[in-house]
C-alpha cells in the first residue's frame, strides 16, 4: 500500500485531506516534523488560512526546508488551496515573506470584478462541465504559463490547477469536491495526469 504524507502545520482542512487519502486506499501518514516526512511516498500539503502565518509555522518546525529538499529530490507533492499558494515564491497577502519557492511565480488577490470575496462554492474548471469546490481570495500567477493545466472564473479567469514535473497544485479542494474531486486527487497521488 502506498504511504502518503499529509503535512500537519496547524492549518485548516487537515482532517478532510487525511480522510480523503484513506478513502482512496492509501496509507495516510500525518507529518509534523522533518523526521516524520522521511521517505514516505507522495506528499499532500493542505491548507486554509493566511500565507505568512503558514510559512512561519513551516519554517519554525523545519518542514519548509524538508519540503524544499523533498521536491528537489523528485518526490511528488500535491498542494491544495493555501498549500498550492505556499509552493510559490511570494504572495501579495504577506509582503516580504518568502514562500517555499519550489514553483516560480507569485500569489495575488483575485480580481473578482465586484463579486464577493472570498470566492466560496462550486465552479466549473477547465473546458469540461465538472465543478469543484473553492474557498479562496487569492490565486497563483505562475512565471511559466506552461505550468497551468486548468483555469476557472470568478469575475476573471484564474489559475485553478498547475503541474510542473512531480509538483501538482489545486486551488480548489478536491477532497471536498465529491467523487470527481477524489478521483482527481487519486490520479495526482499516483503520478497520473491530474488535469481536471
Amino acid at each position: 500500500m502506498t504511504r502518503v504524507a499529509v503535512v500537519d502545520y496547524g492549518a485548516g482542512n487537515l482532517g478532510n485531506a487525511r480522510r480523503a487519502v484513506v478513502a482512496l486506499g492509501f496509507e495516510e501518514v500525518r507529518v509534523r516534523s522533518p523526521a516524520e516526512l522521511g521517505d514516505v511516498g507522495p506528499i499532500v500539503l493542505p491548507g486554509v488560512g493566511a500565507y505568512g502565518a503558514a510559512i512561519a509555522r513551516l519554517e519554525a518546525t523545519g518542514l519548509a526546508a524538508a519540503l524544499r529538499a523533498a521536491v528537489g529530490a523528485g518526490r511528488p507533492i500535491v498542494g491544495i488551496c493555501l498549500g498550492l499558494q505556499l509552493l510559490y515564491q511570494r504572495s501579495e497577502e504577506s509582503d516580504g515573506v518568502e514562500g517555499l519557492g519550489v514553483l516560480r511565480g507569485r500569489v495575488r488577490r483575485l480580481r473578482a470584478g465586484g463579486l464577493p470575496l472570498p470566492h466560496l462554492g462550486w465552479a466549473p474548471v477547465g473546458t469540461g462541465d465538472r465543478a469543484y469546490y473553492f474557498a479562496h481570495s487569492f490565486c497563483v500567477e505562475p512565471d511559466d504559463a506552461g505550468d497551468v493545466i486548468a483555469t476557472a472564473r470568478w469575475g476573471e479567469p484564474f489559475v485553478a490547477a498547475v503541474r510542473r514535473g512531480a509538483v501538482v497544485g489545486f486551488q480548489f479542494h478536491p477532497e471536498r469536491s465529491g467523487p470527481a474531486g477524489l478521483a482527481l486527487l487519486a490520479r495526482a497521488l499516483r503520478g497520473e495526469d491530474p488535469t481536471p
